[in-house]
């Protein structure tokens, strides 16, 4: 149980290692040296009664404790930081403009139909205009204001570029209904079965086919494009499977007749993080909007059995 007097500045450490995945990193970033924040750690994990993380190979990764607690702690540092930027007195009726994202079409169907809608019925001055970017430009797409907000899996940046993870991609197995799999799920049947595999021009190593590499075994494709949609509609007809992010096959499975399972092996999760540049930090607007950006994905990227993690 928490007591009523305890070190702020213990969140911070929490949530620098909650980012960063490691307690190194997350020194690095604060300034700290290992012992110390290893020390701020402990005192958490006694108030919490919870390891709060464990090791998983060299990365930190959360509990579910930590998890459920995550977002509120997120939160509130966001909402204290706010307070050094004159956010008081920001009015969003204030302002007219068109928000620039650099979205992929899976997060736009995730967080437009409550984003567009809320800003339509509560502040229609403000307007969104969405667009893919590679990983590549995004940095300069960033600085040069072409876009406001990005949201991608981690990539490496400069110090320029500022970033919260959002959610933790989970990857689930989505098949037709009544598929033979589903009655004998093992990782032999897996392999044995066609795969449609959905990848981007710019997309990094395919961490699926990265965790079945440790098991000395490869998937075959008989179908390679673009875009979820297509594929899921592809798959409900026939014996083909899709592996993909869970978040976006539960809002598929509303469409369309498909089954969502766990995967039968391990792949690890896939941070994907929410960016902006350092000159927009004292943007009352974009701090507005990366708020309820992350409030938003709180409530469509669930924390399940099978689903993604919501975070910050």
């Amino acid at each position: 149980m928490l007591h009523s007097k305890i070190d702020l500045n213990l969140f911070l450490i929490l949530v620098a290692v909650y980012q960063e995945r490691s307690i190194t990193a997350a020194g690095k970033k604060l300034h700290l040296s290992q012992p110390a924040v290893s020390h701020a750690l402990s005192r958490l994990r006694v108030k919490y009664q919870d390891p709060l993380f464990v090791r998983h190979g060299r990365k930190m990764l959360p509990t579910a404790r930590c998890q459920t607690i995550m977002p509120r702690v997120l939160s509130s540092v966001s909402e204290l930081e706010s307070t050094l930027h004159n956010i008081g007195d920001f009015d969003v009726h204030q302002y007219q403009r068109e928000m620039k994202f650099g979205f992929r079409d899976i997060l736009e169907s995730l967080f437009f139909p409550e984003l567009a809608t809320d800003l339509l019925t509560n502040t229609p001055n403000i307007t969104v205009n969405s667009r893919q970017v590679s990983r590549i430009d995004m940095e300069s797409a960033l600085e040069s204001q072409e876009l406001d907000i990005v949201i991608d899996v981690l990539s490496p940046t400069s110090a320029d570029i500022h970033h919260t993870l959002i959610c933790d991609e989970h990857f689930s197995l989505i098949c037709r209904k009544d598929h033979p799999i589903l009655s004998d799920l093992t990782l032999a049947n897996y392999i044995k079965a066609n795969h449609a595999l959905v990848s981007f021009k710019d997309s990094a190593v395919n961490t699926v086919d990265m965790a079945l590499a440790k098991h000395g075994v490869a998937r075959s494709f008989a179908l390679k494009c673009e875009h979820y949609f297509a594929a899921t509609s592809v798959i409900s007809r026939c014996d083909m499977l899709l592996t993909m992010p869970n978040a976006y096959a539960r809002l598929l499975k509303q469409q369309m007749p498909v089954e969502i399972v766990p995967l039968p092996f391990e792949v690890p999760v896939l941070p994907v993080h929410m960016y902006w540049h350092k000159q927009a930090v004292h943007d009352p607007l974009n701090s507005w909007m990366r708020t309820k950006l992350l409030n938003i994905a709180k409530r469509v990227i669930p924390l399940p059995h099978i689903a993604s993690n919501p975070l910050s």
